[in-house]
């Protein structure tokens, strides 16, 4: 095997820039290693930079009572056999030390996210009162000069629809404009506060550069990558290693159709997540787990809201929450706890009838107009006009037809729903009996139940197309504990680690709660950071 001629050479090479990316090259630096970090987009921050920016942390030591047990108990109760009980040991057990050493080397301050339950509080070790998220607290984004206009944003329009504006309100997000301006929260907070890190490790991220092949030197070992960018190609080697941060594979729709275990009808991500580690890391051998699965999440798509050229996906979360509103197939029956979390509602979207196929695929946000009127819906205002696509109808017979949602089902279903909220429950699948069901819902209501059951009673009715889609995706190559990427042989692939979507995710099946993502994606970001910056460690 004859070693590559190099354009550049440093100690590490991270792709991607996201909270796992930036955590990584921040990790190694500090340890001594020299390092460059690539990112694809002309922007950095990833999906990171567009999410509520909430790590989901079990067992830090900043609130009593959190306990690795706990944690260990709480991620097996809900994974269904599916986890690596040492890799989900090293995150939980690593997360603390994780957050001190983000503190200590980057802008990044935590707060802990009071009163966010768990996503399944009610299950062994869950929280029901929370905790365990941490949040970042607001950051002056001047402090990263020139870089504050090239952190990835969405376009502002319909900017209160989605994960990220609602995580945003949640968290106060209007000190924006208190401050002029120079305060961000959220993932831009998280994102902004990580930057700082690097760029004062004298980590300067290079924009528009795409990683597209691992290069391997003569003894074998990844010992690089080509990098593409403006139309040419080059060699960058890395002496010590390579780490795979640049997401997962939403965007690709081969790969999507290749390994998802369902329908995923669209991603509300930035459209940069095309796989492109995960080519590389298959091109070398690596092992893959958990590739059936997604960070699932319910989505809506409005008409003539496109991203980048792309009609856009957008999460649900507030209108199917609150009171007044259901979900149905074309059958007209409900199917789900509308209320739960949304990565568990993939299961009853992707429920296959041997005769009918993915029956609840598509399905519908069914309303009232005092939902509308109480509440807005979907980037109308509460008591705004309905737009043409809510399908406003006199009454549910109307909508049906309008629909082509089953009548005679539809008017049954509304009938049992009204009947349960009068009893004060959800006799079919429980919405409201949890500690999560109301976090999202009517924040005036006093109990949990009120927050979000609620009869669908007031003509006009309503009904807006819903479908699954994801976040981002779960699968990737397999890692060591600290994200060493295992060949198909068993053993690690020299010099190649991974973290963040980009590799297998460390939970499995299972999502514990706000913050499932990023907070395991800093863990190993932390974990391989370090470990690549020493080879013999």
């Amino acid at each position: 095997m004859t070693t590559p001629d190099w354009d550049d050479s440093v100690d590490v090479v991270v792709l991607g820039s996201g909270a796992a990316g930036l955590t990584a090259a921040v990790t190694a630096a500090v340890h001594g290693a020299s390092v460059a970090l690539y990112e694809k987009s002309q922007t950095v921050g990833g999906t990171t930079a567009v999410s509520g920016g909430i790590a989901w942390i079990p067992a830090h030591d900043r609130m009593p009572g959190l306990t690795v047990d706990a944690a260990m108990d709480y991620l097996r109760a809900q994974s269904l056999g599916a986890m690596d009980d040492e890799l989900v040991a090293a995150f939980v057990r690593t997360g603390p030390e994780m957050v001190d050493f983000v503190e200590a080397h980057s802008d990044v301050r935590f707060e802990v996210a009071t009163g966010f339950p768990d996503y399944k509080p009610e299950l062994p070790g869950g929280r029901p009162a929370g905790g365990r998220s941490l949040s970042p607290l607001p950051y002056d984004i001047s402090r990263v000069g020139c870089w504050r206009d090239r952190i990835t944003s969405f376009p502002a329009d319909y900017s209160n629809v989605g994960f990220d504006a609602e995580t945003r309100a949640r968290l106060h997000a209007d000190i924006e404009a208190d401050a002029g301006g120079d305060l961000c929260v959220a993932g831009t907070a998280l994102i902004a506060g990580l930057l700082r890190g690097a760029l004062d490790a004298g980590i300067t991220p290079a924009t528009g550069c795409r990683g597209v092949e691992l290069l391997a030197t003569e003894d074998g070992r990844v010992g690089g990558v080509r990098i593409e960018a403006g139309g040419s190609s080059r060699r960058v080697r890395a002496r010590r290693a390579v780490i795979l941060a640049n997401g997962g594979f939403e965007w690709d729709t081969a790969l999507v159709e290749a390994f998802l275990r369902g329908p995923m009808r669209g991603a509300v991500s930035p459209p940069n997540n095309t796989g492109d580690g995960l080519r590389m890391a298959m091109a070398r051998g690596a092992d893959l787990a958990n590739m059936g699965e997604a960070w699932w999440v319910p989505i809506v798509r409005i008409p003539g809201d496109t991203i980048d050229g792309h009609q856009r996906s957008r999460s649900v979360r507030l209108e199917r929450t609150r009171p007044r509103s259901i979900i149905v197939n074309r059958a007209g029956r409900r199917f789900v706890n509308e209320a739960c979390d949304y990565n568990s509602m993939a299961g009853a979207f992707h429920y296959l009838e041997p005769r009918g196929g993915y029956v609840n695929d598509p399905a519908w946000i069914v309303f009232d107009a005092e939902h509308l009127r109480r509440y807005g819906f979907l980037g109308v205002a509460p008591g705004g006009a309905a737009p043409d696509w809510f399908c406003g109808s006199p009454d549910l017979a109307a909508l049906a037809a309008k629909t082509g949602i089953d009548a005679d089902g539809l008017m049954q279903t509304v009938t049992d729903w009204n009947s349960g909220v009068a009893a004060g429950g959800d006799p079919e699948f429980g919405r409201g009996s949890s500690a999560y069901d109301g976090y999202w819902g009517d924040p005036q209501a006093s109990t949990v139940a009120g927050r979000t059951l609620g009869p669908i009673d007031t003509a006009p009715f309503y009904a807006v197309p819903l479908s699954v889609g994801a976040m981002g995706t779960k699968g990737g190559p397999r890692t060591d504990c600290d994200g060493r990427v295992l060949h198909v042989s068993g053993g690690p692939i020299p010099g190649l680690f991974a973290a963040g979507n980009a590799m297998a995710g460390v939970t499995g099946r299972a999502y514990g709660g706000a913050g499932g993502t990023i907070g395991p994606a800093m863990v190993f970001g932390y974990r391989a950071g370090r470990a690549a910056a020493d080879p013999g460690r």
